[in-house]
């Protein structure tokens, strides 16, 4: 990681947090975005870091993602744009932070279906801002994380640190016990050396 390991306790906005250390990610993968998509993904890290019971549920966390493409499916304009969003997002990051915890307790499921699920949620937006907004800023995020999402979700577990199954079970209990992904504890897995008693 970059500098910025050595420091968490000094960083007090979590967009910044998050932007310095998805860059490193990315310059660790040698993953490039457009800066848009870039700036899209860390406020969505911002937006999840601070969710609370009513917006997690909101999102979808808590609910299957069939159930979440049907409400994609059955609705039409914008309700359908923001529920394939939702679909999305939430795949996004489960399966970037998540992973272990898809793998062990929705063994039913294989996590390629997770995967599978976003990337093609991305893939509809795609085709609905490109109707709506053809070359706009979301037409063109949607489908760069279209054709990049398995390797932004490589990006989101380099960020999470999730070598050590143990400890992201750990996060993964609490976050769905309290709605908040907590950005200090994260940095302590060793991915984030040094930052032992930090805050983000």
């Amino acid at each position: 990681m970059t500098d910025s390991q050595y420091s968490i306790h000094q960083v007090e906005d979590l967009l910044q947090f998050f932007r310095s250390e998805l860059s490193a990610a990315f310059e660790k993968l040698g993953l490039t975005t457009r800066e848009e998509t870039k700036t899209y993904l860390v406020h969505l890290l911002e937006s999840f870091a601070r969710l609370d019971e009513r917006s997690r549920t909101a999102i979808g966390f808590q609910r299957p993602a069939a159930f979440l493409l049907g409400d994609a499916l059955q609705s039409a304009g914008d309700r359908r744009i923001e529920a394939y969003r939702l679909l999305g997002d939430a795949s996004l990051f489960s399966c970037g932070f998540f992973e272990e915890y898809l793998n062990r307790n929705r063994s039913v499921v294989a996590l390629d279906y997770y995967r599978s699920m976003g990337r093609n949620a991305y893939a509809h937006l795609e085709s609905l801002m490109q109707f709506k907004a053809p070359g706009g800023a979301f037409h063109i995020i949607y489908d760069e994380l279209t054709d990049k999402f398995d390797t932004v979700v490589e990006a989101f577990r380099v960020l999470a640190g999730c070598d050590q199954s143990a400890t992201c079970e750990q996060l993964v209990d609490r976050w769905q016990k309290t709605g908040v992904l907590d950005a200090r504890a994260w940095a302590k897995i060793d991915a984030f050396p040094g930052s032992d008693d930090g805050e983000a």
